[in-house]
């Protein structure tokens, strides 16, 4: 992820501008891994493997945001239709888009059930693989969703810091013993990938606390103890144990923390700059678009057409950046506005149809 976008405050004025930055740092990091590893590597004299850790520093903006936005709702479905709004449009054509590519260059490789399966962005539990593989980290997310409304409808919103801790000691033992029940242990590291990466959600909820709640040492040590869970976790799942080393990205990690803390602290300013906020604007459609269109762009550019590597790789980056602003203004922004307000619409409809059978009966 991208991971998927995060609802913020609506006006320019109270929106939290350092965090759209991160996210188009991180989408711009995964981007260039993905573009620089492999047989790339090799043409450019050069490989950016760090960059492998953005989707962490997805994570961690999506447990910050999504603890922000869920504040607002008044029930469940509120935030179901709003999730939905944000994730699904901009999903549905990114692979579209995507499964366009596959066609041309793979057809024998696509089915109508995969096409199908993915539509769900859950196909792994079809037992079936992702289109793109970088849909992986969508599921991810989707399980925080899920987890975070469960604490809501428990009415757990305000022992969120006290059921994330907890949560935490027990993906930290379920991981340290599962070597005690193998079977379930695997087949729930695949099917459930949240277990992987959740200290990183539980560290953005503890910054969006030391944002709005004040400063506080039981928060700061929090941190430090999800910070080290995360390190932990390093060759748990995820990406990263393949491109890193443990060091490596556990001072990656680091940083990004790091980087929160200056946030809430209000000294992240410097980044908050029109790029930085555009590639956060499309970094959702970036993250979605950019590995097996870009990947299969960048070789035919360079393989078949015969265009210097750096040439071909700048042409494709110029290219999805372009594709997924169109994606972004076109599809995503018109769908997310016309669904909210279908929503809100309905909403409005059925207090006017409870209130004139309230009148009715009296």
């Amino acid at each position: 992820m991208p991971a998927p976008p995060v609802d913020l405050p609506m006006t320019q004025k109270n929106r939290l501008l350092e965090l759209d930055a991160l996210r188009g740092i991180a989408a711009l990091s995964v981007m260039i891994f993905h573009y620089s590893i492999d047989q790339n590597a090799g043409k450019l004299g050069w490989e950016f493997r760090y960059g492998v850790t953005g989707v962490d520093l997805f994570f961690m903006i999506s447990g910050f945001v999504i603890t922000l936005s869920i504040q607002k709702i008044q029930k469940w479905q509120d935030f179901a239709v709003f999730r939905f709004a944000r994730l699904y449009p901009t999903f549905w054509a990114c692979l579209l888009i995507t499964t366009l590519f596959v066609l041309l260059y793979e057809p024998d490789w696509l089915t109508i059930s995969q096409f199908l399966a993915n539509l769900t962005m859950f196909p792994v539990y079809f037992g079936i693989e992702n289109i793109d593989q970088v849909y992986w980290t969508l599921l991810v997310e989707m399980i925080f969703y899920l987890w975070i409304l469960i604490v809501w409808l428990v009415r757990g919103m305000r022992h969120i810091v006290a059921i994330g801790f907890v949560f935490l000691v027990g993906v930290v033992l379920f991981h340290a013993f599962g070597s005690r029940f193998p079977a379930v242990y695997s087949f729930l590291t695949l099917k459930v990938q949240f277990l992987n990466h959740f200290p990183l959600f539980f560290t953005g909820i503890l910054f969006y606390q030391l944002k709005f709640k004040g400063v506080s040492w039981q928060y700061l040590a929090l941190i430090a103890v999800g910070m080290v869970a995360a390190f932990y976790l390093h060759d748990k799942g995820g990406r990263s144990m393949y491109h890193t080393s443990a060091l490596e990205h556990d001072l990656l990690i680091a940083f990004y923390h790091l980087l929160f803390l200056l946030f809430v602290l209000g000294r992240l300013s410097f980044l908050v700059n029109p790029t930085l906020l555009f590639l956060g604007k499309i970094s959702y459609s970036l993250y979605l678009l950019h590995q097996y269109v870009g990947l299969h762009l960048i070789d035919t550019l360079n393989g078949s057409l015969g265009l210097n590597i750096h040439v071909a790789e700048m042409l494709t980056i110029a290219f999805i950046i372009g594709l997924s602003y169109l994606v972004t203004v076109c599809i995503a922004d018109p769908a997310i506005g016309r669904i909210k307000d279908w929503y809100r619409a309905s909403q409005h409809r059925k207090i006017e149809e409870a209130d004139a059978a309230r009148t009715t009966l009296l």
